[in-house]
Formats: structure tokens, C-alpha cells, sequence
């Protein structure tokens, strides 16, 4: 006989396996999964247990050719595929088609959890036997989803279009969760509430300081409005002021656990901007070996995982670095431990370096940009998960008016924090999940003492609006599942792949948005089948399969549990979605034979036959198949079309309670036949005012929708010229596009004359501030010096004469600004009162 054959999944992993085990055995790739459900039928045999059939793929067959010459010339085959479910089905599989070819052969099953030589000889001195459990565990999984996908899918392609590729069973709640946030968003109404920040100084030295309004009258407080906002300022600005408390709290933070899958993914979102199936990919080249100059070797753990558990010999390791690198005050008394998730599983450890002593910037030199970034992510987050707590020593002060100083009692507040032991900071101090951190300056205060008079320098009043919650990114959505208990380490990028790949929800700025496609899937598999799309239902089905893999559950009594729930759902989906089969022949017996067609419509590459449509309607029942509900519905519409020549529709309509459907179908056409077809000529007019542009400006994003100038008015002039009249808001949005590109267009003011497009474009009533604002815009033509243009902490620029000017234009076209606008211009304008003449006499009727 010859060598020993290894079999694992990857090429990558193969050449490091192989460097590691020396020329005694022969170590080949499966080139990942090699058996499958077959691709065009069920392939499960629902009758007798659930029993799948698999199929090598075609892809499959020339690599399975290979394996099984090896295997006939090998005593022993060792199965060295990864620790998980995916790993041991994939060894499993590999052993029912080798096995089958050569039955004198001895299959082991060797598992280790990183790719390093002590892992690897250890896994081989104590080779195992292929875990069932674990196998039937992944064989639930796919019967489960396949069973979903077949049975659903259909119906959804019936009932939608082919557009909506599948409905999958994890995938779909995953749609779900996107679409419930993107409608809570579309439905939430911000309220104003407004927030105060003032300037002392310390009486004796000068010495300023910034603090915030926290209590009035102990209490507290939220301020929904500009006038009452106002009063207060007016009311605390006549106050004395003096330190009423001060106050030091020791504080310590822990570091958090190493990385599990999930939580890596969410860190490289957050810090990298990478993708969750981008993360995979290069923590699994890190995995599988990379050369160091002595040959490969893997440099991470396995990176499928939910535990947080460390073996003792990397807890020790970490330790030796860390005291060498930053002291023995950096190693905690007693070492971190760290309690995984329920359900996780608890003999894989969590995701860290393989050797503690190659350092990031080491490691750099000999990985590629992504790598090195990504390794640096791991090294540090594992290291400070063994390194002792950050303490901390927070100072609160608290400023309060005099009494009687002021109607109301005010209490300001500044809370600094002193960093008294940087602790596992030092490593590792970045966002773990995809939020943004609020950058505040470090406030300096002066020394202080309680009693101590401070001067009130400044007040400043600014109005906020709450916000919708946030669209969820990769990271805290893959944050969402996994605290919902949906998917496993495994599947998460795959959830989110697929989604993204069907076109169920798109990304804009790292943020998932539904399309229509996605959300009209989603409102359809919730209202037809809501049990199986719930998330309470699917995290059952995870928990469920965790017990089959425990050995504490059958694989094939969960599965026809399942399925009778199923079978129940898809019957109750599918009676909905059409009447009663009376009703359908009684309407399309009701069509007589001597019934005037129209003749044959070529739209596009399809010919819509309305005779030829009924009858193929006539011969789907006769044999036996239901109507979809959208054939359902043309038939309806074909019968409204026609009724002026069906007798007794009238009567048939109230006998099958059809006249609200009759009436809405009714509505439909005559507002779509609603106007002639002759062009109208304002339209026209209007539209050829554009012809003329050349330079349009780019598409712009803005939320979920997308403005294009030129695609807009390409629309509506093609609509225009086939006689269909212009909406009002369509004029509207013409109107502001002529005087957006008015620089292109050569005859503007006699256009502007005839159109009258300033007093079309305003829109409302005047703004009820229209006299401050005038004024407010006239003084600004006063100022002569105008502060430098500034660049915010988040790269926002702002430049005070520009601001002013867009005002003015705003105003001058709508007539109105907003009251954060308004706020704004008067903040301005008074930074600048040194400028203008008679300024207080000037502005004494408004509240600058």
C-alpha cells in the first residue's frame, strides 16, 4: 500500500497540512462541499423519514475522481476537515463515497482548531470517529431549507414575479428585520426638544470652563419649543452663580472577551469597513497558513466560532507578552475568564493569535495590506482580554444659581474623566459595533472649590430634533440575529450575501435599505405565512437543531414536526389567495361567445391576446390547477373591461361579492384613461425650457430614494409628448429644475415672466418671521469681516458668508426658513454686532 491520504476542504489548507506532516502522508483537497441535494427537484423523501438524496456536483466529479485513486492506494484516510457542522457533514460525505469504493480502508477523523505544528500531531496521535450527531444536525439544516425554498418559492414567483427568486427560511427573517426598521423609520415623526450649554468662569482667576444644563428645580428637564427654550435662557442669564458640589468616582472597565465570529465581524465593520463574507474570507486565509519564511502555518484559531473560551497554554503565553512588553501591573491578579453564550459550543476556543509573540507589526511585513490589518484586529483584542482593567477618576461639578437670583433653580454640570491606569487600553481601545463614537473634547478644569462664585460668560440654546433608529449595517444586524438567536457562526455571511445578492435590500453608505422587491416579499411571506417567517419560530428551529446536535433530539422527529406545520401554513396560504372555484367558473362562464375581442397588443417582446388569455384561464381549471391570485386578479380586470357585453355581470358581482373589487378596478382605469391624448401645450412649453441643458448634475442619494435631474425630466417629457397630462407636483418639480439650471437656459427671465416660476415655486404661507428675517439678511450686507471657513470634528466645513448667502436665495424662492435656520442666522448675525450700526436700537423688536 502507499502513504496515508489527508483529506481537507481547502488547497491553502492542504500545502500547510502537508508542510506540517513531512512526505509520510499524502494530503489532498475535497475542494469544499462534494455531495449536495440534487439542483432542479426536491430530493427529499418526505414518506419515509426525510431521507435525503445527494448528488456530486459536476464541479465535484473530476476532484472525487482524484480522492478515490488515493484512497485505493492508502491503508488508512485521515478526514481533516474543519471542527464545525459544515466540517464534519463534509467528512461525513467524503466517507460514504470513498468508503463505497474502498471498503478495506480505515477512515479517521482527525480535528484540531488551529493550524500549527503541536495542533496537527496531536490531532493525528488522537484521530476520532465521525460525530452523527453533529452530521444529522447539518442534514437537519439542509432538509429544513430546502423544504422552506421549495415549498415557497413557487408561490412566491405565482404570486409576485420570477424577479423574487426564493424565499429561504433564515434569509427571509433576516429581510424581515430590515424591512420592520426601515418602516419604523418611515414612520417616526421627530420631536423638538432643545438643549443648553453654557460658559463659566471662576470669579477669581478668570479661568473658563464649559458645562451643561443637567437639572431645573432638581428635576430633570425636556424643552420642546423656541419660546420656552427663550425664557429660560433670559431667566438663568440674570442669575449669580457658585459651585454647589464636586464630586470624584473611581471607576474600573473590564476588557471584553476575545473574538467570537459574530462579534469579529461587527469589530471589522465598525474599524475597517469591511464586509462580513470580506472578514471571512481573510481571517480564513489567516487560518489556513500563510508563509512566514520557514513555510506556512496558520496564524489564527478557527474563525468559526461561539465560544469565548482560551486554552491555558495561550492564557499564559498572552500573559509572558504582556509583562515583557508593559509591565507586571498590566497582568491581572487573577487570569480573565470569560462565560460564553448559552448554547455555544464550549470545546472550540474563541479567535486569537496562534503564536502570542508574533506581533502585528512582525506579522505585516510578510502579510498582504488586509491581512495585516485584520490580524492586527485579532492580536490586539486578544491580548487585552488577558490584560488587567482600566481604572478611572471621574470629577462632576455642579454650578448652581444663588436663590432668589433666578425664577427657576439651575444646575449646570461638567463631568471630566482622569485615566489613572490605561490598563488593557493601551492595546485595544476601538468601537466593537458599528456606532459612532461622540468625540468630545477633554474639558481642563481649574481648580475648584465648593461655595466658589463663577461668572455666567455665555448661554447658548440649540435646537435638536429625536431621530429614527438607525438603518442597520452588516455589523449590527449580523448583532440583531445573534441576539435573536438566528444563524450560527457559519451562516452569517451568508445570510447577508444572500440577501444582498437577490436584491432584497441594497447598501448606501454601509447602510441595508429594502427595495421594492424586497419589501413586497417580506409583506407577502409575513402576511401569508407569519409563523414561519417569525423570529421567535426560527430561533426555536436554531435551538432545536443545537439539540440534535447534542444527541438529545431525532433529526427525523423534528423534521415531520416541521412539516406538519408547514403543510398546515402552505394549505391555508393557498386557499387565500383565490375565491372559491364556483366563483372563478361562475365569472368565466359569464363571458359569452359572441363577445367582440380586442384585437392582439404587442407590448414590448410579449402579445397580450384577451381572448386567447381566457381560454388558456378555461383549460388550467379544467385541469385540475388553481388560478394564482395574480391571474386572479387579470380576470377581474378582463371582465371589467368587457362589461358592456357579459349580461347579468351586475348581478353575478353581487352574488359572489365582487363589487368592491369591480368598482376599485373600475377607479384604476379611468384615472389611468383620464385626459386626452392630444399634448398639452403648457407642458410642452415647459419641458422644451430644459432642452437646452447640457451640464446635469449627478444622481444624488438621499436616504432610500435616489434624484436624478436628467432621468426625471427625460420622464416627464416623454410623458408630456404622448398626451398624458402633467401631475401638479410634476409641474412643481419642473419649475424648480428650470430655475436650478437657469444659467443654461437663454431666455430665463422672460420664461421666469410668463410661468411666474418664483411664485410657483414658494411654497405655504408666508414664514410668520418674515420681517426679522429681512431685516436679519439686510444687516448681514453690513458685515464686512466674516470669520474663517471652519471644519467640524466630523469634516463638516462651514463658511458664515455662504451660509448667509444660501439663506437668502432659500428665502427669496420659498418665502420661509426653518426655525433651526432662523436660529442660525441670528446666531451669526450677532457674533458680528460690532459691525453694525445702531444694532440694538435696530433689533430691539426681535429677540437676536
Amino acid at each position: 500500500m502507499g502513504k496515508d491520504l489527508v483529506v481537507v476542504e481547502s488547497p491553502a489548507k492542504a500545502r500547510t497540512i502537508e508542510r506540517i506532516l513531512g512526505g509520510e502522508y499524502t494530503v489532498l483537497s475535497s475542494m469544499g462541499h462534494v455531495r449536495d441535494l440534487p439542483e432542479k427537484r426536491l430530493g427529499i423523501d418526505v414518506k419515509n423519514g426525510f431521507n435525503p438524496t445527494y448528488q456530486i456536483g459536476k464541479a465535484r466529479k473530476n476532484v472525487m475522481q482524484d480522492l478515490i485513486s488515493a484512497v485505493k492506494k492508502s491503508s488508512t484516510t485521515y478526514l481533516a476537515t474543519d471542527p464545525d457542522r459544515e466540517g464534519e457533514a463534509i467528512a461525513w460525505h467524503l466517507f460514504e463515497v470513498l468508503k463505497a469504493e474502498n471498503a478495506k480502508t480505515e477512515f479517521k477523523r482527525v480535528t484540531f482548531h488551529e493550524i500549527t505544528r503541536p495542533a496537527v500531531l496531536a490531532a493525528f496521535d488522537h484521530p476520532g470517529e465521525i460525530n452523527m450527531n453533529v452530521v444529522d444536525s447539518q442534514q437537519a439544516r439542509r432538509v429544513l431549507d430546502r423544504l422552506v425554498g421549495y415549498k415557497v418559492s413557487p408561490l412566491l414567483w405565482r404570486e409576485i414575479s420570477r424577479k423574487a427568486r426564493s424565499a429561504g427560511r433564515v434569509q427571509s427573517v433576516a429581510l424581515r428585520l430590515v424591512c420592520e426598521r426601515e418602516s419604523e423609520i418611515d414612520k417616526f415623526v421627530p420631536q423638538e426638544y432643545w438643549n443648553f450649554t453654557a460658559l463659566f468662569a471662576k470669579s477669581a482667576t478668570k479661568e473658563e470652563f464649559p458645562t451643561k444644563l443637567h437639572h431645573i428645580d432638581g428635576k430633570a428637564y425636556r424643552v420642546e419649543n423656541a419660546e420656552t427654550a427663550m425664557a429660560l435662557c433670559d431667566d438663568a442669564e440674570k442669575g449669580e452663580y457658585a459651585v454647589n458640589k464636586i464630586s470624584d468616582t473611581a471607576k474600573s472597565k473590564r476588557p471584553s472577551p476575545p473574538f467570537i465570529t459574530s462579534t469579529l465581524q461587527q469589530a471589522a465593520s465598525a474599524n475597517l469597513r469591511f464586509s462580513a463574507r470580506q472578514t471571512m474570507v481573510v481571517a480564513q486565509q489567516l487560518y489556513e497558513g500563510i508563509d512566514t519564511g520557514s513555510g506556512p502555518t496558520g496564524l489564527i484559531t478557527y474563525m468559526r466560532t461561539d465560544s469565548v473560551n482560551v486554552s491555558d497554554t495561550a492564557r499564559t503565553q498572552a500573559c509572558e507578552v504582556i509583562e515583557a512588553t508593559f509591565g507586571k501591573d498590566y497582568v491581572p491578579e487573577k487570569p480573565n475568564v470569560y462565560k460564553s453564550n448559552k448554547g455555544a459550543q464550549e470545546a472550540h476556543e474563541a479567535i486569537r493569535p496562534t503564536d502570542i509573540s508574533l506581533t502585528p507589526a512582525n506579522a505585516e511585513k510578510i502579510l498582504e495590506k488586509n491581512q495585516g490589518r485584520l490580524y492586527r484586529l485579532i492580536w490586539n483584542r486578544f491580548v487585552a482580554s488577558q490584560m488587567a482593567a482600566a481604572r478611572f477618576k471621574h470629577h462632576t461639578v455642579d454650578i448652581k444659581n444663588k436663590p432668589g437670583t433666578c425664577q427657576s433653580e439651575f444646575t449646570f454640570r461638567v463631568t471630566t474623566t482622569e485615566t489613572v491606569f490605561a490598563g488593557y487600553q493601551k492595546v485595544y481601545d476601538l468601537s466593537d459595533v458599528e456606532a459612532e463614537k461622540k468625540s468630545e473634547k477633554a474639558v481642563k478644569l481649574p481648580k475648584l472649590d465648593e461655595g466658589e462664585n463663577c461668572d455666567l460668560k455665555d448661554l447658548e440654546k440649540t435646537q435638536k430634533f429625536t431621530e429614527p433608529p438607525p438603518r442597520f449595517s452588516e455589523a449590527t444586524l449580523v448583532r440583531e440575529l445573534e441576539s435573536n438567536g438566528i444563524g450560527r457562526p457559519s451562516t452569517y455571511a451568508a445570510i447577508l450575501g444572500t440577501i444582498v445578492e437577490r436584491e432584497y435590500v441594497g447598501k448606501e453608505k454601509g447602510r441595508l435599505i429594502p427595495s421594492e422587491l424586497g419589501r413586497t416579499v417580506c409583506d407577502y411571506l409575513v402576511s401569508n405565512v407569519p409563523e414561519l417567517f417569525e423570529v421567535s419560530f426560527t430561533a426555536k428551529m436554531e435551538s432545536e437543531l443545537d439539540t440534535i446536535e447534542q444527541g438529545n433530539l431525532d433529526w427525523q422527529e423534528m423534521l415531520g414536526s416541521f412539516y406538519e406545520k408547514l403543510s398546515v401554513w402552505l394549505t391555508v396560504m393557498r386557499s387565500t389567495l383565490v375565491p372559491e372555484s364556483d366563483v372563478v367558473n361562475g365569472l368565466m362562464s359569464a363571458f359569452p361567445d359572441s363577445i367582440e375581442w380586442a384585437p392582439p397588443e404587442k407590448k414590448g417582446r410579449r402579445t397580450y391576446d384577451d381572448r386567447e388569455f381566457l381560454l388558456s384561464l378555461k383549460e388550467q381549471v379544467e385541469s385540475g390547477k388553481q388560478l394564482t391570485n395574480k391571474q386572479w386578479k387579470a380576470l377581474l380586470i378582463l371582465a371589467v373591461r368587457y362589461e358592456d357585453q357579459i349580461p347579468g355581470l351586475k348581478s353575478l358581482a353581487t352574488k359572489f361579492d365582487l363589487e368592491s373589487e369591480f368598482a376599485e378596478i373600475r377607479e384604476k382605469i379611468e384615472s389611468r384613461n383620464n385626459g386626452s391624448n392630444e399634448p398639452d401645450e403648457n407642458d410642452l412649453r415647459l419641458c422644451d425650457c430644459l432642452e437646452s441643458v447640457k451640464d446635469w448634475q449627478t444622481a444624488v442619494g438621499r436616504g432610500k430614494r435616489v434624484y436624478d435631474d436628467k432621468k426625471f425630466y427625460t420622464s416627464v417629457a416623454g410623458q408630456a409628448r404622448d398626451g398624458r397630462k402633467l401631475s401638479d407636483a410634476q409641474v412643481r418639480a419642473l419649475k424648480k429644475l428650470i430655475i436650478k439650471y437657469s444659467a443654461e437656459i437663454g431666455n430665463f427671465e422672460a420664461l421666469s415672466k410668463e410661468f411666474d416660476l418664483t411664485a410657483e415655486v414658494t411654497s405655504g404661507e408666508p414664514d410668520k418671521n418674515a420681517d426679522e428675517i429681512n431685516l436679519l439678511l439686510g444687516l448681514a450686507a453690513e458685515i464686512s469681516k466674516w470669520k474663517e471657513p471652519s471644519e467640524s470634528a466630523k469634516g463638516r466645513k462651514f463658511d458664515e458668508k455662504e451660509f448667509i448667502a444660501s439663506l437668502a436665495t432659500q428665502f427669496k424662492q420659498k418665502n420661509r426658513l426653518s426655525s433651526r435656520q432662523l436660529y442660525s442666522l441670528r446666531k451669526v448675525i450677532n457674533s458680528h454686532k460690532d459691525q453694525i450700526s445702531d444694532f440694538e436700537e435696530r433689533t430691539s423688536k426681535f429677540k437676536v
